[in-house]
């Protein structure tokens, strides 16, 4: 099985994903609906917290984000990013692009450590900052530690969380806990829900 980018300067380009059911990438749909969306990410730094195959991070990376942040917390899985990532750096190496980081934590030990990072940025930088949280759905105990983890505050930047009501956490739960959506992107019952913190 192999995912393609979608678009940008490295569209068409194939990722390799792991066999079996170690994964469960964002369907192409769904990648599709956010990414028509928010087309130019120049100047942005993307964090994917459950990466997986590293889809959406390299699709952001493809549309002009400055720095990917790919977060597996899978040995296995981690040395298929590794792989797609080299991948795709080398295909791309004669191109202005920004940079790509693998790394092997759980996604709550991730974000403590770079939130030293995040702070030492500039303002400008800390704002056109986007978390992707996609774990698996049934992990609900990985969204609400990266949510309050979120909330302390000390992040001005953008949540993405794909979820989906049956396996995952529902929208209202997501709206009870505090997060006012900017925008839903859906298709069938899975869902990204788009939240700015800090939370009005």
């Amino acid at each position: 099985m192999s995912l393609k980018i979608l678009g940008g300067f490295a569209r068409g380009q194939v990722l390799a994903v792991p066999k079996g059911d170690l994964i469960r990438p964002t369907s192409v749909m769904l990648r599709r609906r956010i990414y028509d969306f928010y087309q130019d990410l120049e100047g942005v730094t993307f964090v994917d917290l459950c990466a997986g195959s590293g889809a959406m991070g390299f699709e952001a990376w493809s549309r002009g984000a400055d720095m990917v942040y790919l977060n597996e917390v899978n040995k296995h899985v981690l040395m298929t990013l590794e792989d797609n990532r080299e991948t795709i750096l080398v295909r791309n190496h004669h191109k202005k692009c920004g940079d790509i980081a693998c790394s092997y934590f759980s996604a709550e030990k991730w974000l403590k450590q770079f939130k030293s990072t995040y702070e030492k940025m500039s303002k400008e930088q800390q704002e056109e900052t986007i978390i992707f949280l996609d774990p698996p759905y049934s992990e609900q105990r990985i969204y609400l530690d990266v949510i309050a983890l979120l909330k302390e505050p000390w992040y001005f930047g953008q949540l993405w969380i794909e979820s989906e009501p049956k396996k995952g956490i529902p929208q209202k739960i997501l709206q009870e806990l505090g997060l006012t959506p900017v925008k839903v992107f859906e298709q069938g019952e899975n869902f990204i829900f788009v939240t700015n913190f800090p939370q009005a």
